[in-house]
């Protein structure tokens, strides 16, 4: 009797668990039965303000993405049949990594807030149509990710929603930099995109310490691909300042801009033979900078005052600026044994122009503030010079007046002799 009774309860809970998984099979609809509906290219959603929304989805694409093999299911779990709305897909469940990344960034920060036009995964990667990012038809190959961000920072009526936005031209100029150009002319996938730069899940904003794109953090950042020069920054003083704490001390992007880099013989590049010297003046014409840090004062006006900035002035490409003396990236103090402008260097230095340079070179001073107290003789050779051309110019439009008053009253004179004479 206990026999049969235990075969009787076994066997109803099993039909129950069959009846329970027929049922869940039933209300679990794979791709085929979702199509039914969504395979359809009229059906709609209907949206607030009279709008509405495709609910199509494209199997044939749907099959081509990176989880074309997997179930509708798999990524909206809540799918059960009929349905009239879903939930929202949870990326995290398979991506846990990137979705702690994001959540932290600007971008997921402001999407808990309920911020509805911050890009989420979908609005970089796309929905049912995502693919590997080593496929060049994915929104986040090399070469089409700098256009996948744009899709938001060039639009103008989102920069005027949210004042914290960057001017959208100034993030469109890196299509037209050396970086974007070498992405979009010439297809070149080492070239910086987006994402190089900023990051790509975890975005900061550029004021906090752990972003990417913070001031501490440029020359390392920079440095990911041009090593060499990191390498010659970190020995110069500008790198040995930062790493010292210097918060004026100069990065990459206060010499060459930020989405504005352009090739240093573009005559807009900050860094031009000709433009240099305005690139440098912007710290080291500082009064604030050269006192707190104890640096030689007025090296621009110095500078464009001599010859060399005279002729860089009007148009002289090949005279020498602050690079060609004190270098590019590796500067050095004067006082270093290896800086180009070291005393013991100067002959070497100025004969890369100058060829027949000696060591009277380098007795000479380089940025000669014209002032009684700096430089009497330059000074009073100019004041001289000054007067005396001055008082030049002055006599001779007074000479010239004078002829030419001259002249006026004697035509007058002869004019009224003519009249006496007639009868």
């Amino acid at each position: 009797m206990k026999r049969t009774s235990r075969r009787t309860l076994a066997a109803t809970v099993a039909a129950a668990a069959l009846f329970a998984a027929g049922h869940a099979l039933a209300a679990t609809p794979g791709v085929g039965e979702c199509l039914d509906c969504h395979g359809d290219k009229t059906i709609e959603k209907s949206l607030p303000g009279g709008r509405t929304q495709s609910l199509y989805v494209d199997l044939a694409v749907y099959r081509q993405s990176v989880h074309g093999k997997g179930s509708c299911v798999t990524c909206h779990a809540d799918a059960k049949a009929p349905h009239d709305k879903l939930g929202k897909v949870n990326c995290g469940k398979c991506h846990g990594d990137a979705e702690k990344s994001y959540a932290g960034s600007t971008h997921g920060m402001m999407h808990a807030k309920g911020n509805t036009e911050v890009p989420g995964c979908d609005g970089c990667h796309g929905k049912h149509d995502i693919l590997k990012p080593t496929n060049p038809k994915s929104k986040t190959f090399r070469l089409n990710i700098a256009g996948t961000c744009l899709s938001c920072h060039k639009d103008r009526a989102l920069e005027a929603r949210y004042s914290h936005l960057p001017d959208h031209k100034l993030i469109a100029a890196y299509e037209q930099s050396v970086h974007g150009m070498a992405v979009k002319k010439s297809g070149l996938t080492g070239s910086a995109v987006c994402p190089d730069c900023h990051g790509n899940h975890g975005i900061l904003p550029a004021d906090q310490p752990k972003s990417a794109t913070h001031r501490q953090n440029i020359p390392t950042l920079c440095g990911k691909c041009h090593a060499g020069i990191l390498e010659q920054y970190e020995k110069s003083v500008h790198g040995k300042g930062l790493r010292a704490g210097i918060a004026e001390s100069p990065v990459c992007t206060d010499c060459h801009g930020e989405h504005t880099i352009v090739k240093a013989s573009d005559p807009s590049s900050p860094v031009s033979s000709r433009n240099i010297p305005k690139t440098c003046s912007a710290c080291h014409e500082k009064e604030a900078i050269s006192t707190r840090y104890a640096l030689p004062k007025k090296r621009f006006s110095s500078y464009m005052d001599s010859f060399h900035g005279i002729a860089v002035e009007y148009g002289m490409t090949k005279a020498a600026n602050c690079a060609s003396c004190h270098g590019i990236h590796e500067i050095l103090p004067s006082g270093d044994p290896a800086s180009p402008v070291n005393p013991a260097n100067l002959p070497r230095t100025c004969g890369k122009c100058h060829p027949n340079a000696g060591p009277n070179f380098a007795k000479g001073v380089v940025h000669v503030e014209v002032s009684p107290k700096k430089a009497m003789g330059v000074f009073a050779v100019r004041m001289f010079y000054t007067i005396f051309i001055s008082a030049l110019v002055i006599l001779f439009v007074l000479h010239v007046g004078l002829e030419l008053y001259g002249r006026w009253n004697r035509r007058r004179a002869a004019g009224q002799g003519g009249k006496e004479g007639r009868p």
